[in-house]
């Protein structure tokens, strides 16, 4: 068998690139460099995967494990279609850790057909080791043996992950393969779910939004709004296939039993807003509002329609769940569940999870928000100055389909320090302060493309509504 280092106390003091570089390329033992778990399962894996990928699989733009972009074509295969010897593969590459590591979740993604053959696998795999150290981790290829390179990828900031994995190339499939990894005995990640399953809805922390009424149970938290038409539920915890963007197609219709998407006046049923981002103890979180009818229902303008929301917060292996039900085509209401989730996710947080998300490297660079060719703009620096003034050069249009913004942002430089979330600005002319609640996150609407954004939340008058900054070029 191939050994790990035995004197290694802890995986992230030697650095994981090379201790998997060790653990998978030189055996301690004998000769061979891969043990016959692993020459067998490199004789099959990839038929194996490439025979049903093509009805198996879910188009993705980023990675569920690792946040990055992917190359263009990508697609994750669904947790059901994953062979076992994947799984086999992960289970005995961590068992070989000597006890010393403790595996997380596992991703396979596929680049197939004409995407596969427009960029090539050479230039798939530079782009995505590209888009890893771009995102701050660390990449490390620790060999290739009969077409499968293993490879991993380690980061420090925010808080310390390792990820093992491989790839290779066969029948026209490029596949990757790779698994979270963890020291055993160490300190649970801040997403654990652990705690989160015990607790159930009491885990959940946050502030009720002015205007609507809560009333809790041992099996949900449950919110009204004054005329009793919008709801919004906090669910337990659920199973999570580690892709929150499936996980909230499969679990708002899970919910909402009987109903399914609404299709017409020139919507597709996979019409929606979309949004992804961090909380502010930097759980990874996604969100969708989709128009919803009754299954049964055949007519093209049903009276069973009606707007469904959810949030989904991943805890570890599982996800926090928020659902919400509203009047069709009431999203812009005031007291809409759409404009509830959004205030929510300034103070949401979970009792079970310690640690703190640092959002300083979220806000840095340009913002703008206005609804003519001029306006307010903030340029966020480093060494913690900010220059407020104005956009000039940029294009506007419905909110949800804006086009790019480009900015000049002048004036004052003044000084800015962030506490949490809460970002406060001091300006050395006046001598005003001013404190918002922060949160920078993404957006699309139906099928465009993602874009940034930045909301801040007066912390005098949290009712005064949000200001959304979108990032300048």
């Amino acid at each position: 068998m191939f050994g790990f280092v035995a004197t290694v106390e802890d995986l992230f003091t030697i650095r994981l690139t090379r201790y998997a570089g060790e653990a998978i390329m030189h055996s301690r033992s004998n000769n061979n460099i891969f043990p016959r778990f692993i020459r067998t399962f490199l004789l099959g894996l990839l038929l194996s995967v490439t025979s049903f990928a093509q009805d198996e699989t879910t188009a993705v733009d980023s990675s569920a494990l690792s946040g990055v972009r992917l190359p263009q074509g990508a697609h994750r295969l669904n947790d059901s279609s994953v062979p076992p010897q994947v799984g086999e593969t992960m289970q005995k590459i961590v068992a070989e850790g000597g006890g010393k590591l403790r595996q997380g979740n596992t991703e396979v993604l596929i680049w197939t057909g004409s995407d596969l053959k427009r960029l090539g696998a050479e230039s798939i795999t530079d782009r995505l080791a590209s888009a890893l150290k771009t995102g701050g981790w660390e990449y490390e290829v620790s060999g290739t043996e009969n077409g499968i390179t293993f490879f991993s990828v380690l980061r420090s900031e925010p808080e310390r992950r390792g990820i093992l994995g491989f790839f290779g190339e066969s029948d026209a499939t490029l596949i990757y393969a790779w698994t979270e990894v963890h020291a055993a005995g160490g300190p649970q990640p801040s997403n654990s779910s652990t705690a989160v399953d015990s607790a159930g809805v009491s885990d959940y922390s946050f502030a009720t939004p002015t205007g609507w009424s809560q009333d809790d149970s041992a099996s949900k938290i449950r919110l009204t709004s004054q005329d009793g038409e919008k709801t919004l539920a906090f669910l337990p915890p659920m199973e999570t296939s580690g892709d929150l963007q499936r996980d909230a197609e499969r679990i708002l219709w899970q919910v909402f039993k009987g109903h399914g998407p609404w299709a017409g006046n020139g919507f597709t049923l996979e019409y929606g807003v979309f949004e992804r981002g961090k909380t502010l103890q930097g759980l990874e979180y996604y969100r969708a509002y989709r128009y919803a009818k009754r299954a049964s229902d055949q007519e093209e303008y049903p009276d069973s329609r009606f707007d469904a929301s959810i949030l989904l917060v991943k805890l570890g292996g599982k996800v926090a769940v928020v659902v919400g039900r509203a009047p069709f085509q009431s999203d812009n209401a005031t007291d809409s569940p759409t404009n509830a989730i959004d205030l929510l996710l300034y103070d949401l947080k979970f009792k079970s999870v310690a640690t703190p998300y640092d959002l300083k490297r979220e806000v840095l660079g340009s913002w703008a928000a206005a609804s003519s060719t001029v306006a307010v703009a903030y340029t966020f620096n480093a060494n913690g100055t900010f220059n407020k003034g104005g956009a000039i050069s940029f294009r506007t249009s419905h909110d949800a389909t804006r086009d790019k913004v480009t900015t000049t942002s002048y004036g004052m430089t003044d000084k800015y320090s962030l506490d949490g979330n809460v970002i406060t600005q001091t300006y050395k002319g006046s001598g005003e302060v001013s404190k918002y609640k922060v949160r920078v996150y993404e957006t699309k609407y139906d099928k465009d493309p993602w874009q940034s954004k930045m909301g801040f939340l007066p912390v005098a008058n949290p009712d005064g509504g949000t200001i959304v900054f979108r990032k300048s070029n």
